[in-house]
């Protein structure tokens, strides 16, 4: 034991509590968490903002009952869910996602879904609203569908005017 492990006493594992809030509040109440934090001395490791996840707030502390003290009186922040969340599940909300660059007029293969197999040359990609409209190729009339980003790979080999 350090020096400094026994002035603390016995550390606690910290876990993530998830804190429900208003939707579109997220960030105001990480905000109001950091300082409530500082200001009254909680011990709050972190705080995440999930991107993709509306109307939750993960707070890294040893108890719950301190993410609780933290959000008393905050206005858009609702209750702490029950029970405490895996650093393997915080991992999976947080993983990075590897953009491919999908754009007009690349040629995909469909890796998922009823169409698995075939290729398509990309007519449309909207990928924030998560849709690609493709032009089967494989097909033996021009047929057009639309996919999400994940049920396709750019094919490798280069294609040009075919």
């Amino acid at each position: 034991m350090t020096e400094e492990t026994k002035e603390r006493g016995p550390q606690r594992p910290v876990r993530f509590y998830a804190v429900r809030t208003i939707a579109g509040r997220e960030i105001d109440v990480a905000l109001l968490i950091e300082s409530r934090a500082r200001e009254n001395n909680l011990d709050i490791r972190s705080i995440i903002v999930p991107p993709k996840v509306k109307g939750i707030v993960l707070v890294e502390a040893p108890a719950a009952f301190i993410v609780s003290e933290a959000i008393r009186g905050i206005r858009y922040a609702r209750s702490v869910a029950p029970g405490y969340i895996p650093p393997e599940e915080i991992a999976k909300v947080m993983k990075e996602e590897v953009a491919i660059r999908i754009k007009e007029g690349d040629v995909v293969e469909i890796i998922s879904g009823p169409f698995r197999g075939f290729r398509g040359r990309v007519e449309r990609a909207d990928l924030e609203k998560g849709q690609i409209e493709l032009t089967l190729l494989d097909a033996s009339y021009n047929l057009r569908i639309i996919v999400s980003p994940d049920m396709v790979r750019p094919v490798r080999e280069e294609t040009h005017g075919a």
